[in-house]
């Protein structure tokens, strides 16, 4: 899975779930019609989870018309995205969806949805992609069994092939590119992770590891800083720690600023825009202006009062706050799509667990 996946008891939670509950929906189905056109180029695609082990992934489009489309890569292309959609990533006129259990990564054109190729040959447990130079870099856990298999792709964008690996400790996550180096999260796998590999573009390895705290989960980069939000360990494991948001100097690493949150909160997700950094804690939005680096005592906003219930996607864009409703699981999710003010501008239906927003020229 994609956040919540993440970890020893939440897998196992969502497989029960899964197992001893029925993937239809108790709300409106969503209607899987395309547009007319089949063109995808002005809108966002929502990426929808599915089940894990039901093989029943999709992608929901939102157009900048308003309109919605469900099931876009099936109705298209007439067969199964597969078993779990981790990701997606744009590089030129493709994309490129991350499918978890599936061990694959699906290439289509980004605006028709046209299939163009699998890619499976060294792919194992995938997690996320970034790209640089005609390369995309996936991240892999491997066996998850296994702490010393983890590593990052490196696909060919012109033949779809794997060329190299790099090797990288144990539960790689989200990878983001700056200035010529990678860097990538380690949340654990299924251990528990507190460290960012940078990994030089050029050279195609590891050149240091930086220390943060216990599962970092959000990673954004600005104007030469590494933002990196620390959820911590839960409770339930045993070995509660605490939170931390890290702001690091890319250029001097020695010179970090950390922000320890209270004991028993546990956020997740970071965004940036215009200055302000937003995260989430208990299914509420926070923010905090990066000039000032303080956290945020009241939450800006409460999106359970919408109706929100389990909050599985956050983005930040252009203006607008993106959130991902997983509702139980089983039933079909809901996009919610906020001002910066916290007011509610749109909501609809998607599919099963939604997990991530992607804007196509947008």
């Amino acid at each position: 899975m994609k956040k919540y996946f993440y970890k020893l008891a939440s897998l196992l939670m969502l497989v029960l779930i899964t197992m001893t509950s029925c993937t239809s929906d108790d709300r409106d189905d969503p209607i899987s019609v395309q547009p007319p056109s089949g063109d995808y180029t002005d809108g966002i695609f929502i990426l929808n989870e599915g089940g894990f082990g039901y093989s029943n992934a999709s992608v929901s489009f939102f157009e900048n018309t308003g309109e919605v489309y469900n099931s876009i890569y099936s109705e298209v292309n007439g067969m199964s995205l597969g078993d779990t959609a981790q990701s997606m990533g744009f590089y030129g006129e493709n994309a490129y969806l991350v499918v978890n259990n599936s061990a694959t990564v699906e290439v289509v054109n980004r605006y028709t949805f046209e299939y163009i190729a699998t890619v499976s040959d060294m792919i194992v447990n995938p997690r996320y992609i970034e790209f640089s130079d005609n390369k995309g870099y996936i991240t892999n856990w491997g066996d998850p069994n296994d702490v010393n298999d983890d590593y990052v792709a490196v696909l060919n964008l012109d033949t779809n092939l794997i060329e190299a690996t790099i090797p990288v400790v144990e539960g790689p996550e989200k990878i983001l590119l700056d200035n010529g180096k990678l860097y990538v999260t380690h949340k654990g796998g299924y251990g528990y992770g507190n460290t960012i590999s940078v990994i030089d573009v050029a050279s195609q390895s590891v050149l240091n590891t930086i220390t943060v705290a216990d599962v970092p989960d959000g990673m954004v980069i600005d104007n030469g800083f590494l933002y990196v939000m620390c959820s911590g360990k839960a409770s339930w494991t045993g070995d509660e720690t605490l939170a931390k948001l890290f702001k690091i100097n890319l250029s001097n690493t020695n010179e970090t600023i950390v922000l320890n949150f209270s004991a028993e909160q546990h956020p997740s997700y970071l965004e940036f825009e215009n200055g302000m950094l937003y995260y989430t804690l208990d299914n509420e939005v926070y923010t905090i202006d990066h000039n000032n680096f303080q956290l945020s005592e009241t939450p800006s906003f409460s999106p359970p009062a919408d109706g929100v219930e389990i909050l599985y996607g956050f983005e930040v864009h252009e203006g607008a706050i993106y959130i991902a409703d997983a509702k139980d699981y089983t039933s079909n999710g809901e996009a919610f799509i906020y001002n910066l003010n916290g007011d509610l501008q749109n909501q609809f239906s998607v599919q099963i667990i939604p997990n991530a927003f992607y804007f196509n020229n947008l």
